[in-house]
């Protein structure tokens, strides 16, 4: 890299070079650190933007829901019908819990919130 004349300035914010950090230097253009950070901030916004776009919407049943359609499949083991249907609502939030975390980069207040994994066990004909 070129060492920057007292002449050479930011080509985005106007800066010359002894008031930033860095000037990095392209063909016929310069850029400071700040205005570099100002555009990967720009950046992150749109990617965050389309990835929220991308993700499909599940639509996670209520538990009841689930209940309903266990109840079109097996008779009586009421309370093992409301375990497994509360179960797989759980499984299903935390699913799309993971989505949502993963797609957005930006830091929020829900980010240290998880989900608790549990686990069922089926036993019988």
């Amino acid at each position: 890299m070129a060492r920057p004349t007292q002449l050479t300035l930011c080509s985005f914010c106007g800066k010359s070079h002894a008031e930033v950090k860095k000037l990095i230097q392209g063909p016929g253009v310069y850029i400071c650190d700040s205005c570099i950070i100002v555009c990967k901030n720009v950046l992150d916004k749109e990617l965050r933007a389309e990835n929220r776009k991308q993700l499909p919407k599940l639509n996670v049943p209520k538990p009841a829901e689930i209940r309903r359609l266990l109840d079109l499949h097996c008779i009586g083991q009421e309370h093992a019908k409301k375990t497994l249907a509360v179960a797989v609502h759980n499984h299903y939030k935390r699913v799309q819990t993971e989505q949502s975390n993963k797609a957005e980069t930006e830091p929020d207040h829900h980010a240290e919130v998880e989900i608790e994994k549990s686990n069922i066990l089926l036993i019988g004909p």
